[in-house]
């Protein structure tokens, strides 16, 4: 069985700060409900394959959700995944990366996959609600960054 993947990608964000002084706010977990209304908590030791336990706003409803850490490459890319029951039937990947531009700018942008039987109903009721949460990501992640 092939399966499609569904893609919510966010447009890039460039932010004037460094990749280093971005990735320190990305992974100060104290600090994510001064500047990240879409995950305003987080607890991680960013371990692969260790628990990252969530607090996420989706749409009116907050919600805790724990995922595990699958990449963490200083400083240009956090990545987390969930499997819901077994993986074929509903498998998300969140990536948040961060490219170079110079010594004092980066770019930031999400990618989320969803692949899995459900998928393309997780991605009919939640794609536009991660978007706007993933974009009010990015937003929060450039004013607390440049504020540094």
């Amino acid at each position: 069985m092939i399966s499609r993947e569904f893609l919510i990608r966010t447009n890039p964000v460039d932010i004037n700060a460094s990749n280093e002084v971005v990735w320190t706010v990305l992974t100060d977990t104290r600090k994510y409900g001064e500047w990240n209304p879409f995950t305003s908590k987080i607890q991680a030791d960013f371990a692969i394959g260790s628990p990252v336990n969530l607090l996420v706003r989706m749409g009116p409803i907050k919600f805790g959700i724990t995922e595990r850490l699958c990449a963490f490459e200083n400083p240009c890319l956090i990545a987390w995944e969930k499997k819901f029951g077994a993986h074929w039937l509903l498998f998300a990947k969140r990536e948040q990366h961060l490219e170079h531009v110079d010594n004092t700018s980066c770019r930031y942008y999400n990618i989320d996959k969803l692949t899995g039987l459900l998928a393309p109903i997780v991605y009919c009721c939640f794609a536009s609600y991660m978007r706007r949460g993933f974009n009010d990501v990015a937003k929060g992640l450039k004013m607390q960054a440049e504020a540094i």
